[in-house]
């Protein structure tokens, strides 16, 4: 079967929020070292690259995270972080054949207040899933290192992120973006009080 061309909406500058699922919604991360991989491919792409990655989310079967592109397109940027992390996972579980299913989901955000949604909905994630009862409770999420005053990580451009909507004071933007979540996740329990 011949695959559905990619939409060309690739432009400098442009903001995407990425989703990548394990084929047959298997899992894509067996062990702590397999987070840690992935992580490590990130800031490899990071580096080679040039975008700017503002939150993400490993869950045991996919992921999520958002990046704003320089002049390397989306696709060129997911082929290599794709590709060079299945090679990792099928030599290290003695596996072949396709981890992801299908090559990625993406979708270009066009607003500050899409922006700030589709971070919530990423660093909120885990906590949808079960797999923690707060986000800052969750170890492969960004949200640590917004919830953490004292910043030292360099995958994730916090400042970058934080100073997108022009305000003067990172602190202050940092405490808004946790308010943000924190009413986010009240709005979520309101609609599946199955969350709490």
């Amino acid at each position: 079967m011949v695959r559905k061309l990619r939409e060309k909406i690739d432009a400098p500058g442009a903001l995407y929020h990425i989703v990548c699922r394990g084929v047959n919604q298997c899992r894509i991360f067996r062990a702590v070292r397999d987070y840690k991989k992935f992580l490590a491919v990130l800031e490899k792409a990071k580096n080679r690259f040039g975008f700017y990655l503002y939150s993400y989310n490993l869950l045991p079967n996919h992921v999520h995270f958002s990046i704003e592109v320089g002049d390397i397109s989306v696709s060129e940027i997911m082929h290599y972080i794709n590709g060079y992390y299945a090679g990792y996972f099928n030599r290290r579980h003695k596996r072949s054949g396709h981890l992801f299913q299908d090559r990625f989901y993406s979708t270009l955000i066009d607003t500050e207040f899409y922006f700030w949604a589709v971070s919530a909905y990423i660093d909120l994630n885990a906590v949808r899933a079960g797999l923690a009862d707060r986000p800052e409770d969750y170890r492969w999420s960004s949200y640590q290192f917004y919830f953490q005053q004292n910043y030292k990580e360099e995958l994730v451009d916090r400042e970058r992120f934080l100073t997108l909507s022009g305000v003067e004071s990172i602190e202050e933007l940092r405490l808004n973006y946790l308010e943000f979540i924190k009413e986010e996740a009240k709005i979520e329990k309101m609609i599946d009080p199955e969350m709490e």
